[in-house]
Parts: structure tokens; sequence; C-alpha cells
């Protein structure tokens, strides 16, 4: 049952039509840019007005109703300011305290639109804010969202005032619950592929220690867009920052719960050839009929062989002896070249090494159900254009929490909606009180937070002659 019923409803309908029957005074209109702000400011202001009213209209009709009598006293009119996407809001309402105690109050108001206390944006703003986040640094995110919020044309000065503060914003990105549940139809599919690799981050009052960070790209298929350019079917990203069996475990998680197992017949491992990579070849081993392979990247190959030598005859020569299985004559022509180059010896040995090492999974690049790993950009795309992209470093915590957010970005989910879903869940009533919240001593308490000077610039919104 939704917590606003249907008497409420009526009020919040005539709240709207009172904001509504206001006149409009268009003696100031000059030009054309005089018209559109006018109508703007007009319906911001009729939209405040008509959320305020709400509020105060809906909070006065429980302080008179039977119910609130029967169990709780009021103690005091007290106001609260929220940013709204229509600029500031101020509204009055009601304290309530149980009448066998004197504490564990409520404001009535606040539950039943569950707006957390003491927060000054609304939870639409901030799931804008988790947004933006998910592809802009905090900075960029709180000017975009400043942008949208009371005028929507801004001059500069009107901008920089409007714009949310960074520590605004990575506030809101550390408290947000971003847990959700994917329900997907399983597919019959008889080849699955997967993609891995992992991307280290700088990390902030951690020694100058980076923090390994790990992702895996699923999907089905490779698909032609258009001449040079491929589209991967069914693409599915997960990401982890805790280690190989944790990203493994989502792996098989996904894999289950997406998938008709029983018709899997090849899972088809890509990537760099790091030792976990390899190692998850047996963990994804679902079952004894599914064949389970790695098969290392080309990309990863060629850079190595390009390490090696700069002179083009001998990378032919070395790619030559890689497509007809020569390991031997590769071996030697890179001893040669280190005989040759002792100054190169290390790098030589080392890209030598790596070759050797993976030789059957470079074999493994003919078979036909391969078709090429794009892991190295979807690295760029997914992970370092947000956590490396500029010299910065990152917070343990809010790694997690960026890492998440970027996920579910690049997975087509709806952050806005699983951000709000998770914040203003409606529950069944309202009969129950607030636990472990005193009755208030100021004013400023049941506020919330103090509005700094950049935020007045709102009040002459809100303070609008506009309405005669």
């Amino acid at each position: 049952m939704s917590i606003i019923n249907h008497f409420y409803r009526k009020i919040i309908n005539n709240s709207i039509k009172n904001a509504l029957s206001k006149e409009i005074d268009l003696l100031e209109v000059g030009n054309y840019v005089d018209f559109i702000n006018t109508l703007d400011d007009f319906m911001s202001n009729v939209i405040r007005s008509a959320i305020r009213n709400s509020f105060e209209s809906i909070d006065n009709e429980y302080k008179h109703s039977k119910r609130r009598k029967e169990l709780y006293y009021t103690k005091g009119l007290y106001p609260r300011t929220i940013m709204t996407l229509f600029g500031e809001v101020t509204f009055h309402r009601e304290y309530y305290v149980p009448k066998d105690r004197n504490t564990d109050g409520f404001f009535y108001v606040d539950h039943l639109f569950n707006l957390p206390k003491r927060d000054y944006y609304d939870p639409m703003i901030k799931a804008l804010i988790i947004e933006r986040s998910a592809e802009y640094s905090y900075i960029q995110s709180g000017k975009l969202i400043g942008d949208v919020i009371g005028k929507r044309f801004k001059t500069l000065s009107e901008e920089r005032l409007s714009q949310i503060s960074r520590q605004t914003v990575y506030n809101v990105i550390k408290h947000a619950d971003m847990d959700c549940i994917l329900t997907e139809d399983k597919e019959d599919v008889e080849t699955l592929y997967i993609q891995l690799d992992e991307k280290w981050v700088s990390t902030q009052k951690n020694d100058h220690q980076m923090k390994e960070i790990k992702a895996a790209v699923i999907y089905t298929d490779v698909k032609k867009v258009y001449k040079d350019r491929k589209k991967l079917v069914d693409r599915h990203v997960i990401t982890s920052d805790k280690g190989a069996f944790d990203i493994r475990q989502k792996l098989l998680d996904y894999v289950i719960q997406t998938y008709n197992v029983a018709s899997l017949k090849h899972i088809i491992l890509s990537g760099d050839g790091a030792s976990w990579i390899k190692g998850s070849v047996f963990d994804l081993k679902i079952q004894h009929s599914i064949k389970t392979q790695f098969i290392l990247d080309r990309f990863h190959m060629n850079q190595a062989i390009n390490h090696i030598s700069k002179d083009h005859e001998i990378k032919k020569y070395l790619r030559d002896y890689l497509s007809c299985y020569h390991a031997t004559n590769f071996r030697k022509l890179c001893n040669t070249l280190i005989l040759e180059n002792q100054h190169r010896e290390d790098i030589i040995a080392k890209n030598r090494d790596y070759i050797v090492s993976n030789w059957t999974f470079i074999k493994h690049q003919n078979d036909p159900l391969f078709k090429g790993c794009s892991m190295e950009g979807h690295i760029s795309h997914i992970l370092a254009a947000l956590f490396t992209s500029r010299p910065k470093a990152h917070s343990l915590h809010m790694i997690t929490k960026r890492l998440r957010i970027r996920e579910l970005l690049v997975n087509n989910q709806d952050i806005k909606e699983i951000y709000l879903s998770n914040h203003i869940n409606p529950t069944p009533e309202i009969d129950y009180v607030e636990l472990n919240h005193d009755y208030p001593n100021s004013i400023q308490d049941t506020i919330g937070y103090k509005v700094t000077e950049k935020y007045k610039w709102y009040k002459q919104v809100t303070n609008s002659t506009i309405f005669s």
C-alpha cells in the first residue's frame, strides 16, 4: 500500500490548483529572453508553492487527526529548507513525540515523503549527482547538476553560484546505496566469451600503494556494425576491487543466473596471460561437458614482439616462427638479439619468456571459435576514463563506490532509478517513530546543514515577486 493515501492526493491536487491560480506579471517583458525567463520563473514558483503548500497542508491534517491526538504530542512548528530542481523550498511542519515519553520524536511529513533528516538536497538532485559521477569528476558532476537547478538559462555568474561543491558530491556518493538485483531471462547459447584484465589505480592514505581493479567482459558473439566497426552481442561488464576470488564468484553467479548452463558447450577466456586469468579456466568449468579454454590476446602478443625488436624484418621472422609454431627458432633468434644488443638483454629476455610461457595459448588463436579480444579498449573506456585519465588518487572506500556506479552505467542500468528505489521506498504505515532522535535543541538541528553564502542566490528565485 502506498504511503500517500487517497485523501492526501486530494490535498496535493488542491495545492497544485491553488498555485496555478496565481496571476503572472508580464510588465517587465521587453524581449524574447525576458519572455522565456519570466515563464520559467513563473513555472518554478508554481511548483515550489505546490510543494510547500502540500507539505504544510498534509502535516496540518495529520496534526488534527484522531490518531495523532491519541498517540503523540506536538512540540512546536519547525522550518525545513530543501533544494529541489526548481529552487529552494522552505516549509514548516510539527515535531511530534509519543505521549509516554519526551524522546523518539519525528516529523511526520519528513517520514511520509522519505526525506532524510538534515539533507539539504532532495533525492532527485542526489540521483542526478550519482548518475553524472559515473562519467565525470566530482567538480564536473557538481557543475552539471547545478546548471539544471532553478533557472534554465543562467548567466556565467549564476552558473558559478549554483555549482554544487566537490565535497557535497563526494558525500552523496559515499552514502549512496546502489545495490540492485538484475533479473534476466535465461538464454540458450552454446558459446560464451569472457575477456579479463586488470587496472592499477592510485590511492590516498595508503602509503602510496596502488589498488588493483579487475574487470571481466562477458558476451555471446561479435557482430559487424559497419566497416572496421564491431559490436559485442549481449555484453555485460563485471568489476571487482577485492581480488580474483571475488570476480570469479561474480562471474559464476552471473553465468548461472543469466544462461542455461545445460546448453553451454564452450567458454572462451582471453586476456594478457596473467596467472589469475589462466587460473579462472578451472573455476569457470561449471560442468564436465563444457570445454573451457584460455587464448592469449593478440594485442599483448604483438606488443611483446615489438618490445623484442624495432626492426621490421626481424619482427616478420618472429611472427613467422609464431605462426608456424617453431618455438626453438623463436628462442634462438631472441638469444641472438640479446648477444647483439646486450644493453637490452632484460627487455628482450622478459618478452621472450612471456611469449614462450604462453606458446600453447597463442596456438589457440587459430581456434575457429576465437573472435579476437578487445579487453584493452574496454579497460581504457570503462576504468581508465574515470580512474586514471588524470593524475589523481582515490580513497579505498570511494573506489568501491564509484566502481559500482561505473559498472551500472556501462551495463545500461538506470542509475537514477536504482538510487531512488533504494532511498525512497514506500513503507506501509507511518505509525512508527524515528529512533535515536532527541527533541531538537535548536532550529538548526531540524533545518539541516547550514547553507553557505553562494546558495543565497537561490533566495532571489524563492522570493521572486512575479506573483501579483
